[in-house]
């Protein structure tokens, strides 16, 4: 459970959020299985946050830090992390379907189990990512920086990769019948 003193800072704004963040750097903000449905989100730094659980549906992300940040079993469904950084987060079982993932940097983050149908990962940073048992459905991962990535178990059905670096034990991209 979310702790309530860090829903109401984060109720206060996102500069107000990122001042608090910078005011007290040793803690981590604990948002577990919070509802941040919709939320406007835009540069927000949630770096090293528990946020485990936690709806993000819908919610625009986009330039935010997640950087460390543990979203295991979240929904970020539709929502928009354009730009953002998020390196060595771990993303265990996230949906991400519909999501906006363009010109991120997800470097050494932990996708387990996750579901990318349909989304949008354009010109993403995604080396030594791990992508074991990962499901890809109709996924553009073009440009993608995928180099080192472990895609072990991994589920692609019409994904596109043009122009992507993908490692050299990539699984097979499967075309779904007309």
């Amino acid at each position: 459970m979310a702790n309530p003193s860090h829903i109401a800072q984060l109720d206060q704004g996102i500069l107000s959020w990122n001042q608090w963040r910078e005011a007290h750097p040793d803690v981590v903000p604990d948002l577990t299985g919070a509802d941040l449905t919709g939320r406007m989100l835009q540069g927000i730094n949630l770096s090293g946050a528990n946020l485990k659980g936690t709806l993000f549906t819908v919610a625009e992300l986009e330039k935010a830090n997640l950087d460390r940040a543990d979203l295991s079993g979240g929904n970020l469904t539709g929502a928009d992390l354009s730009q953002l950084t998020a390196r060595s987060a771990i993303f265990i079982g996230v949906d991400l379907s519909y999501a906006t993932l363009t010109f991120a940097d997800f470097s050494n983050s932990d996708f387990t189990g996750c579901r990318f149908s349909e989304a949008i990962l354009f010109n993403t940073v995604l080396k030594n990512a791990k992508m074991i048992g990962t499901h890809f459905r109709e996924t553009i991962l073009t440009g993608c920086d995928c180099s080192g990535a472990i895609f072990t178990d991994a589920h692609l059905i019409d994904v596109s990769i043009e122009g992507a670096i993908m490692p050299i034990d990539m699984p097979k991209i499967y075309r779904s019948e007309d």
